[in-house]
């Protein structure tokens, strides 16, 4: 009996998956899964912000579902007093074609929000229409000495 090692096998049973082959030319092969999510793009790694950040583009013609990630975090404190900004996600869902808005972080101010230790983080589950982008951006940035506080801004995106 002979060994197909193709991609073209037949598909793997309910709850399998199927082992992608390749060889170095050489006679050497090795197996692998591909992962379950994939990163999309580059992300978004600001930093020294000083003012409200967007509406930017993490992705351009979704279809499909997305995982997105987030993490802000005050990186100078300012002195006096100061607020975190929010970070919102928006698209268009994938099932009823209406834009959706989503805060997926929430501003945060007095006290305890002008300290290194400031920040917040989440996650969140897109399902969206090739018809619009998804974007993102902040909102409620203050600082008690204009322009003083800074923060920093991570996002990433996984298609699922």
């Amino acid at each position: 009996m002979s060994v197909n090692l193709s991609n073209t096998t037949p598909a793997a049973p309910a709850g399998g998956t199927n082992v992608k082959w390749q060889s170095d030319g050489s006679g050497n092969v090795s197996g692998y899964i591909q992962s379950a999510v994939e990163l999309v793009g580059d992300g978004v790694d600001l930093t020294a912000q000083t003012a409200d950040v967007g509406p930017n583009t993490l992705v351009t013609t979704p279809n499909g579902y997305y995982r997105i990630s987030a993490y802000i975090v005050v990186t100078m404190v300012d002195g006096a007093s100061s607020t975190l900004p929010k970070i919102t996600i928006t698209w268009n869902d994938l099932d009823n074609g209406q834009g959706q808005t989503f805060d997926l972080t929430p501003t945060v101010s007095g006290a305890g929000s002008n300290l290194l230790t400031t920040l917040k983080q989440s996650d969140m589950i897109v399902s969206a229409a090739s018809s619009a982008t998804i974007d993102y951006a902040t909102s409620g940035y203050a600082s008690g000495t204009p322009a003083t506080m800074k923060y920093a801004v991570h996002i990433r995106v996984e298609q699922l």
